[in-house]
C-alpha cells in the first residue's frame, strides 16, 4: 500500500480528527469521539509502520486493521450494554464483569494488546527488519562522527 504522497494528507486528517474528537468530548458525543480516536491512532500506526512510503498490505490487515476493528467493537458494545443495563447489575456476568465492562476487558484490553503484540512479533520484518535497524544505527553513527560525538 503506497503512502508516499499521502502522508501530508494523513497528517492534516489527524490534526482535524484531534479537533473533532475534542469537540465530541465537549458536546457529550463520547462514543463518536472514541471511534474517531481509533481512526486517529490507526493513521499514526500506518505512518509509523510504513517503510520508504510503503505499508505492507498484510501488515495493515493484521495487526493494524484487526486492532482497529476490535477497539471499535469494544467501544460500541460497551456503550450498548451500558445503556441497556445502566447502573443496575444484570442477571448475568461475563467472567464476573458487568457486560459493559467485559467488552472493555476482552476486546479492548486483552484482544487489542494480543493482536498488536502477536502481529508485531509475527511480522517484525515488515515494520522493522534487521537490515533497516542496522541502516538506522549506521546513519546515527555517521551523524555522531560528523559532530565529533562518536565513541
Amino acid at each position: 500500500m503506497k503512502l508516499k504522497g499521502k502522508t501530508t494528507s494523513m497528517v492534516i486528517l489527524s490534526t482535524v480528527l484531534w479537533v473533532v474528537i475534542t469537540l465530541c468530548g465537549w458536546m457529550g458525543h463520547h462514543i463518536v469521539g472514541m471511534v474517531l480516536g481509533v481512526v486517529l491512532m490507526l493513521i499514526h500506526m500506518m505512518l509509523g509502520a510504513s517503510r520508504n512510503g510503503e505499508l505492507d498490505k498484510k501488515f495493515f490487515i493484521y495487526p493494524l486493521l484487526s486492532w482497529a476493528v476490535l477497539w471499535t467493537a469494544s467501544f460500541i458494545l460497551s456503550e450498548y450494554h451500558s445503556n441497556l443495563y445502566g447502573t443496575a447489575m444484570p442477571d448475568f456476568t461475563i467472567l464476573g464483569f458487568h457486560p459493559s465492562f467485559a467488552w472493555t476487558v476482552l476486546t479492548y484490553w486483552i484482544g487489542g494488546m494480543l493482536t498488536l503484540t502477536a502481529g508485531f512479533v509475527l511480522y517484525k520484518d515488515l515494520w522493522l527488519s534487521e537490515e533497516d535497524w542496522d541502516n538506522f544505527r549506521n546513519s546515527l553513527q555517521e551523524i555522531n562522527q560528523k559532530r565529533g560525538l562518536a565513541k
